[in-house]
């Protein structure tokens, strides 16, 4: 499955880096990033990216970024969302690999407004999780809502469910603790503004599992796996 783009899928989590950058002070130009391993599937391949974020209570003019292990290549962020406080950068497609990222220190460089310059770093190590395993994703008549059921991911910190519309994200539910193993989507609340859903229309279900950095929390990840539904779901059906 082609990877969607990871600064839609981590809604839930840009908005918590959002309200935290926006509980700073304002006059603390300071910024802060983090890298993250992506692995999902490709074929019958499990294949790795990164996916960096940046982000600071002030408005970033640009952020720039490096590996420690290869200082050669430069990573560009750019605005995620239109929300200049938070910019991103993800791997393309075609440069996920099925070699797990070596342990590094990425290191970010930015340009924030009134002429600030900052820089700050995050730390990755190589550990990912296993890609989660979906058990089963259908509708219930009964309870008129779409269930989805997943094996528990060993080393998991939390979950979350995505649904989408072809390639565009359409739900996205809270973080999910990793005691959880079965969440019901319903139509009330986690669908885009605008997107209500709608009978007979089919639909992708992705889970992810989260593991967060050593003593880190959601606002801290190393990495992300993912599974998606291996047929579309009908709603309602």
């Amino acid at each position: 499955h082609k990877l969607m783009r990871s600064h839609i899928f981590f809604v839930f989590i840009f908005i918590a880096l959002f309200i935290t950058s926006c509980n700073k002070s304002e006059d603390d130009g300071s910024g802060t990033g983090d890298a993250i391993i992506i692995a999902k599937k490709s074929g019958i391949n499990t294949v790795y990216g990164v996916t960096l974020y940046a982000y600071s209570f002030s408005t970033f003019q640009s952020v720039k970024a490096t590996n420690a292990v290869d200082a050669t290549k430069t990573y560009t962020l750019k605005v995620n969302q239109g929300y200049k406080t938070n910019f991103y950068y993800e791997t393309p497609d075609a440069e996920f690999t099925t070699t797990n990222p070596t342990a590094t220190t990425f290191n970010f460089s930015a340009f924030i407004e009134y002429g600030v310059t900052d820089e700050f770093d995050d730390n990755l190590t190589d550990k990912v999780l296993a890609l989660p395993t979906i058990e089963k994703a259908e509708y219930n008549l009964t309870s008129a809502d779409l269930g989805v059921t997943w094996k528990s991911v060993p080393d998991a910190d939390s979950y979350a469910i995505n649904i989408f519309d072809g390639t565009s994200l359409v739900y996205s539910s809270p973080e999910l603790v990793n005691t959880l193993k079965y969440f019901a989507v319903g139509s009330s609340s986690g669908w885009v503004a605008g997107v209500t859903p709608v009978i007979g229309k089919t639909y992708t279900v992705r889970v992810l599992a989260f593991l967060y950095e050593p003593n880190g929390d959601s606002y801290n990840i190393q990495s992300v796996s993912m599974a998606d539904s291996d047929k579309p779901i009908a709603w309602g059906k």
